[in-house]
């Protein structure tokens, strides 16, 4: 029976290159509609491949990925593209092109021959750029402007794409403080308003904790805990992914844990 409420579920899973040591090993969770999952772990321990699997760029050797009821392996990359968008940590990019013009990719997606380029196209461009406070930069070089600037175009890019789930790998790492504060209020409004669902990997933990529904925990390429904040971010699970003894104190407002090493 097709479970109408999970807009991703993993069954299974194992990944590898080239069939030597796994990388992923029966990975298993599912996620509903409007969720933000926080992926965490220790470095080495799968968080980026996993975003890659679920994205399409990489195939699992083992288990099922259902998309929105649908054999993720199955689909056509074009259908993949209007469904996931993905941010990825580093967006450095060595062509030359406006910021607007790396925007409006994010509706190549929906561009064909037959339909062509519509002005709701540029419309929606110019809406995720507003979103995203980078509308001043639509007419400057990509290459030629900071890290944290290409951090926002390259959101603005995956909103454009109006997908159903956005996968990002930390997305903040180039964001200053405000502009990270302000991403982060973005990304409550999709869920809340437009019904976006989200996986990000994130390196700060007190950020996850704040940012997500439920934290999924990765330790050598398995899945060490998945539940809330709360349920995953304890001294035991700590300890026994980062190998340190940390000290947990609640954030004072929002009553989630917070990590002080």
């Amino acid at each position: 029976m097709a479970d109408n409420h999970n807009v991703l579920t993993l069954k299974g899973v194992h990944f590898s290159y080239n069939n030597n040591r796994e990388i992923l090993s029966d990975i298993n969770f599912h996620l509903p509609k409007g969720e933000l999952l926080g992926i965490i772990g220790p470095n080495g321990s799968g968080k980026t491949t996993l975003l890659k699997v679920i994205s399409g760029i990489l195939k699992p050797k083992k288990g099922e990925i259902s998309l929105l009821n649908q054999n993720l392996n199955k689909l056509p990359i074009e259908q993949i593209a209007k469904f996931i968008s993905v941010v990825p940590q580093d967006t450095w990019v060595t062509f030359n092109f406006k910021a607007k013009e790396v925007v409006f990719m994010g509706r190549l997606p929906y561009v064909s021959r037959l339909r062509g380029e519509t002005l709701e196209d540029y419309q929606i461009s110019r809406e995720a750029m507003e979103k995203t406070h980078s509308l001043s930069l639509a007419e400057n070089n990509i290459q030629e402007i900071s890290g944290g600037e290409r951090q926002r175009i390259f959101m603005a890019k995956a909103l454009a794409q109006t997908p159903q789930l956005l996968l990002l790998d930390e997305f903040t790492s180039h964001l200053d403080l405000n502009y990270k504060y302000e991403m982060l209020n973005l990304l409550k409004r999709a869920l809340k308003e437009e019904g976006l669902t989200i996986i990000s990997v994130f390196h700060d933990l007190n950020l996850a904790s704040i940012a997500s529904h439920r934290l999924l925990l990765l330790n050598e390429g398995k899945i060490e805990k998945i539940g809330l904040p709360q349920e995953v971010l304890t001294e035991e699970m700590i300890q026994k992914a980062y190998g340190v003894r940390p000290i947990l104190i609640n954030h004072p407002r929002l009553k989630v844990p917070q990590v002080i090493m």
